[in-house]
């Protein structure tokens, strides 16, 4: 199997389950080894992430969805299917935006 992602880098949220949408769009980094983990009877290659900002995510815990400021430590785990890498140009591109967003 081919990932999508490589330990180290950052990545786009691309896709969530239904209760966790407001994740799509986050820039998370990401740091390995892979686990496999299960979702809806199949089991994923996952990466640890932590987001580049200490804005609350959407984890699902204990059986509901709850927002979270999420480090290394949480032991938050995303698919790599569900990530978008980042190249060093959409980085650049990311920062121009949101500095353009707050002026």
């Amino acid at each position: 199997m081919r990932l999508r992602c490589q330990e180290g880098i950052l990545a786009v949220i691309i896709k969530a389950p239904p209760g966790c949408v407001s994740n799509i769009g986050r820039i998370v980094q990401l740091r390995g080894p892979i686990e496999y983990l299960g979702y809806k009877n199949n089991r994923y290659p996952c990466w640890l992430i932590q987001p580049v900002t200490t804005t609350p995510y959407c984890i699902y815990q204990d059986g509901a969805y709850v927002l979270e400021v999420v480090t290394w430590d949480s032991n938050v785990f995303q698919p790599d299917e569900w990530l978008e890498p980042l190249l060093p140009l959409d980085i650049a591109y990311e920062c121009l935006l949101q500095a353009e967003l707050t002026d």
